[in-house]
């Protein structure tokens, strides 16, 4: 395999090979267009991966993807549950903006996604995910090429056996990128399931005991399957013009503030996400402190694929952040960040609107309760400052009421879709208790098929 046979061109005085001199960005102009592969680990807690605290042996492939490339610490997501979280991820569009909140939502023909904005710049736009709530009835495949549900029969070891499991995800992604054209660049997004379902083959080296045990033992299943992904890409000879990034929808609750799960509220446990990528060069590696958002993904995409960026996208690229002067790292350039829970997926869930500015977080409840938390000195939100904090508290509350007022852009969300009642009854499978099926009688809605490329300035 080529290892940076750019070295031996005229970009050798730019690149370095091995000597940091170039900053990544332009290191990746060097290169041409990359290829960029977004693996989303479902239901992935920031601390659960070694790069950020998780046990070492739960994920050593993502350790080295870290070694040779950037770790944001403190990314968080935009809701506790998938289908509004992904919907800010792949349009970047905050929850309110976006306005796809219930089970019955999806995302509507103006809606403009990332895959769009890439497939338009030149890039083959690949899907291969697992998660029901992304299913093509609800109009996630836009701007997609191929959008895969894969199928290969239930594993005997799976916890409901109801989602494709990891190895059919890889599996469709292989084929995929053995058909892939030379010289087209491509972009893939993988969705897996198994640490969302605690499930891995009895095969795999088991991390610890008990509920969370099985939660690491299947994240050390998933990061086999991304070292397989990293080798496939490399037997292509499509490693060193690739970016590898690593994020997830949510995070997960182990018991604290006595919650288990995700879409229960939007505390920190439950929306702080890893995110790390992953350079197709040798590079040291780099941590970023500063608060981000699964917002920026998308933008970050288009800048690492040289596109310019896209009107009405409300994140922002994370680029600058990789800089080698450390300032631009630090938490002072933490960014404003707000997160949703408006759907009930749970008998105990609590609907919260969140922001956070600088140290400070607030949480709103349905009943209009607020908490004020210093993530500074808190960083699992235990004390509750609203009462101490007068003035940060109605700083952030007047911020949260200004957010809340926006109104959700006309046709980015589609409401009253119909759930098949096959897919009602595997959500229903995992504790979801807010999925209705059409009436007795009345068709679903059709399975959407991809519209025709659209301009990338369209909001």
């Amino acid at each position: 395999m080529r290892r940076w046979l750019l070295c031996a061109t005229s970009a050798l005085a730019l690149l370095g090979c091995g000597a940091e001199v170039a900053e990544p960005g332009d290191r990746l102009r060097a290169i041409g267009t990359p290829n960029l592969v977004l693996c989303v680990v479902d239901t992935l807690r920031a601390d659960a991966v070694a790069p950020i605290g998780g046990p070492p042996e739960a994920s050593p492939e993502l350790s080295r993807w870290a070694g040779q490339g950037v770790v944001f610490e403190n990314a968080h997501a935009q809701s506790s549950w998938t289908k509004t979280s992904m919907a800010s991820l792949l349009t970047s569009l905050w929850p309110r903006t976006h306005g796809v909140a219930t089970p019955n939502d999806g995302l509507g023909e103006e809606a403009l996604t990332v895959a769009e904005v890439l497939r338009a710049g030149g890039y083959r736009t690949y899907a291969v995910q697992s998660n029901g709530w992304l299913e093509q009835t609800f109009g996630f495949q836009q701007g997609f090429d191929h959008y895969a549900f894969p199928h290969g029969g239930p594993a005997p070891w799976m916890r409901s056996a109801l989602w494709p499991h990891a190895d059919n995800v890889y599996r469709e992604a292989a084929r995929l990128l053995e058909a892939h054209p030379q010289g087209v660049p491509f972009f893939l997004y993988l969705h897996f399931m198994d640490v969302h379902e605690y499930a891995a083959p009895p095969d795999v080296e088991r991390v610890g005991k008990g509920h969370e045990g099985a939660y690491h033992t299947a994240l050390r299943f998933v990061d086999e399957v991304l070292e397989r992904t990293r080798r496939a890409l490399d037997d292509a000879d499509l490693l060193d013009t690739t970016v590898l990034i690593l994020a997830s929808d949510h995070g997960e609750a182990f018991g604290e503030h006595g919650v288990h799960g995700h879409a229960r509220s939007v505390r920190a446990v439950e929306t702080h996400v890893p995110l790390i990528v992953r350079w197709p060069f040798e590079a040291a590696p780099v941590r970023v402190r500063a608060r981000v958002r699964n917002l920026d993904i998308a933008p970050t995409l288009l800048d690492l694929a040289g596109l310019p960026p896209t009107a009405g996208f409300e994140g922002t690229s994370l680029l600058p952040l990789v800089s080698e002067a450390a300032d631009r790292r630090a938490a002072a350039g933490d960014r404003e960040n707000y997160a949703s829970l408006r759907a009930r997926l749970f008998p105990d869930a609590r609907l919260q609107e969140a922001v956070a500015d600088g140290p400070w977080r607030l949480l709103r409840d349905e009943d209009g309760v607020e908490r004020l938390y210093d993530r500074s000195i808190d960083p699992d939100e235990h004390v509750d400052l609203a009462g101490m904090e007068a003035p940060a508290r109605a700083r952030l509350a007047a911020k949260l009421d200004a957010h809340l007022d926006r109104t959700a852009r006309t046709g980015v969300a589609e409401s009253g879709v119909r759930i098949d009642p096959d897919l009602a009854r595997r959500l229903r499978a995992l504790g979801y208790v807010a999925t209705e099926a059409p009436p007795p009688g009345a068709p679903p809605t059709p399975r959407r098929t991809d519209s025709a490329p659209r301009p990338p300035g369209r909001s």
